[in-house]
């Protein structure tokens, strides 16, 4: 399958193969360009941001988006057959996007990267730092220690209990300690509803079981955690071939700190980690390079983010020097994939002025996104079911 407007670019592979690496292109020349990044590993570039590049295209900005080699439009060799997983590295897939900036004559570039994207982002700076002219790290991710600051945010929300959620952790707890839900399968659902509607979404869901209903719901929940891992999305989300690098160099599925509380939602990946060989660290230490980022930086962060919450973009605001914190109200992980008008006002306002004060981007608030309303839909139709088809 190929997708109108998408470019291919030839990169060499082991064994005398190759790879038609896919690219695309949008919006008029006249601004400066931006690189966006998106998250995974495994999502795909090309199909599932036509919506975000046409609108951008309208706002007049210039886009560059990769497919991730391994996923989509990226994912077979010029013989028809899959990649291997030792052809996709980090330090490969950064070498790609240096090739396609050369392909299309781009001496620098505004990088935007989201969750996993952020990663690779701040790692092309760290590389290839003479190619960046700014940079938005949209729900950041630094390393593999970044999973104890998740741990702790689900876990001092819905287990221990803050002021705001005493109430919550302490119903949780009680359903876990019935049996009525098990606390392995609860850590998932907890932060997909937390990201998607706050404290109230995860009460409507405790309401529900405390009725003894929604037992449904809760598997659908954990299922929407799983899909993406186990079952293969073509062209939209394909984890499969780059599971290797998820595993062995990002540290996807490490073991969890019980001292942070029970709660984990990466308990898809720890039930495929074995299978990989075992992680030793990042290929690129981000967290080191920061330091010496030396363009301006906005770093995107909602405030129900719990897969890189705000502790997250705090240490990136603390240690990159030109780095300012834009805080999100009412919204979850990825603005890119959730909050897009928020993406482009954001590149918008550094494109035009990178040296100008963001205070312009200060009161930033999400709107209320589709899995929030999804999940209430569901939420409310097994209310009125029989306990067993609930």
């Amino acid at each position: 399958m190929k997708s109108a407007g998408a470019l291919t670019l030839p990169r060499d592979l082991s064994g005398g193969r190759s790879l038609p690496l896919a690219y695309v292109r949008s919006g008029p020349r006249s601004g400066p360009p931006v690189l966006v990044i998106p998250g995974g590993p495994g999502l795909g570039s090309v199909m599932p941001y036509q919506r975000f590049r046409a609108v951008a295209a309208k706002q007049g900005i210039d886009v560059l988006m990769v497919e991730h080699r391994g996923v989509g439009l990226s994912r077979k060799a010029s013989d028809g057959h899959d990649l291997r997983p030792t052809d996709i590295t980090v330090e490969e897939v950064l070498a790609d996007l240096v090739a396609v900036l050369d392909a299309e004559n781009i001496e620098q570039i505004l990088v935007y990267g989201a969750s996993y994207g952020s990663y690779l982002a701040a790692a092309f700076g760290a590389r290839y730092p003479d190619r960046v002219s700014g940079m938005i790290l949209d729900s950041p991710m630094l390393d593999a220690q970044g999973r104890h600051d998740t741990a702790r945010s689900l876990n001092d929300l819905y287990w221990h209990g803050t002021a705001e959620t005493s109430e919550h952790a302490s119903r949780l707890r009680a359903l876990i300690q019935r049996g009525t839900v098990s606390v392995e399968d609860t850590g998932f659902p907890v932060q997909l509803l937390h990201e998607a509607g706050g404290p109230h979404l995860v009460m409507s869901m405790l309401n529900l079981l405390e009725r003894g209903k929604g037992a449904r719901v809760w598997s659908w929940l954990n299922r929407l955690g799983t899909s993406d891992v186990m079952k293969p999305r073509p062209f939209l989300m394909e984890f499969d071939l780059v599971a290797h690098c998820a595993f062995t160099e990002l540290g996807f599925g490490l073991p969890h700190d019980a001292e942070l509380g029970p709660l984990r939602s990466d308990a898809s990946f720890a039930a495929l980690s074995e299978e990989w060989p075992p992680f030793e660290r990042e290929p690129v230490d981000v967290r080191g390079a920061l330091p010496h980022f030396n363009w301006p930086m906005l770093v995107l962060s909602g405030d129900r983010d719990l897969r890189t919450p705000r502790s997250v973009a705090e240490q990136v605001v603390q240690a990159a020097p030109h780095a300012t914190l834009v805080p999100i109200k009412d919204h979850g992980h990825s603005a890119l994939d959730t909050a897009q008008l928020l993406a482009l006002q954001a590149i918008s306002h550094l494109s035009m002025d990178p040296t100008a004060s963001p205070s312009i981007l200060s009161t930033l608030s999400g709107s209320r996104p589709m899995m929030a309303r999804l999940i209430s839909i569901r939420i409310m139709i097994a209310k009125m079911l029989p306990q067993r088809r609930s």
